[in-house]
């Protein structure tokens, strides 16, 4: 009868002191697992410490060989916007050329865009306009209501992937550059210090090069470019319809019959000079050696007679 008393209260004795030992043994691994990824950065940071100022420095464009770029550049090229460069050309008959120039200054400048070059002629003018893309088919199609369309093309150019694998590329060699900026200000030795300086050196290079095309290339997405050419119809100035210049056509005509006759007479005039010189030299040659004289001739009759 007391065996089985005591029986039942032994059970829950072990059980009660098992859970016991299992709660600290769970709070001791879970202590060792805070102080074990406490202590983890610090080692890294030691270690890429002793790794930069060992002069091996990084590869790649980035961490782990610029993969991370280039997985990180597609996944944001697909999920924000297109990136497209455009550009138009036209070619416009307009039946003033003044007139012409001063609307299409009007019309840019009132799109918030700017003309960055003009060249003008008395039968033609061309200029380059640069209007926010948003505006682009706008303009396009105001500037063929300019005169009579001779020709209208649109080229389109999408430099999304290219853009944000460069704005990755860029981020990355921003960060690796406050990296070194940081080596540069714990180095403890000369040697230690010029190797970062240099290492520190490349990368601002690489970044003002990325910073300087990734602002071009902002600048052509954001404006489009209109090449615009404008010409006079045939026969006409700035003044007006022009009748044909039946007296200088006959000017004309008469002084390329005098410039035909001037180059046959200077081919005479060679002629003369030169050729007659030629023709007596051979002619004193022959004379010389086959004719009177014959001095070639008398030789091999001389040569003849001793053979016979």
């Amino acid at each position: 009868m007391k065996m089985k008393k005591i029986l039942p209260l032994s059970i829950a004795l072990a059980l009660i002191l098992g859970a016991g030992c299992s709660k600290k043994a769970a709070d001791s691994a879970m202590r060792n697992g805070i102080i074990a990824q406490t202590a983890m950065p610090e080692a890294s940071d030691s270690a890429f410490s002793d790794f930069q100022t060992s002069g091996k420095g990084f590869s790649g464009t980035g961490y782990n060989g610029g993969k991370e770029s280039s997985t990180t550049a597609s996944s944001q090229s697909q999920a924000a916007e297109r990136k497209i460069i455009r550009t138009g050309y036209m070619n416009i008959e307009v039946e003033s050329l003044a007139e012409t120039m001063n609307r299409i200054t009007a019309m840019v400048q009132s799109m918030g865009g700017y003309i960055s070059s003009t060249t003008e002629d008395a039968r033609y003018l061309s200029c380059v306009a640069r209007i926010p893309s948003s505006q682009f088919e706008r303009a396009m199609n105001e500037t063929s209501g300019l005169g009579k369309l001779k020709s209208k093309d649109i080229s389109t150019s999408d430099v999304t992937e290219e853009y944000y694998d460069l704005q990755t590329r860029l981020d990355t060699k921003l960060i690796l550059q406050e990296r070194y900026q940081t080596y540069l200000k714990e180095a403890k030795t000369v040697e230690d210090l010029l190797k970062v300086e240099r290492t520190l050196n490349d990368v601002t290079s690489e970044v003002e090069s990325m910073k300087g095309k990734l602002n071009r290339m902002n600048s052509e997405i954001d404006f489009s470019t209109i090449n615009i050419r404008a010409n006079l119809p045939p026969n006409q100035t700035e003044q007006g319809y022009s009748l044909p210049d039946t007296g200088g056509m006959f000017r004309g005509f008469l002084g390329s019959c005098a410039g035909f006759f001037n180059g046959i007479l200077f081919v005479l005039l060679y002629i003369v000079v030169f050729g007659v010189p030629i023709v007596l030299l051979i002619a004193l040659f022959w004379w010389l050696c086959f004719g009177k004289i014959g001095l070639v001739r008398k030789l091999f009759n001389k040569v003849n007679a001793k053979n016979d």
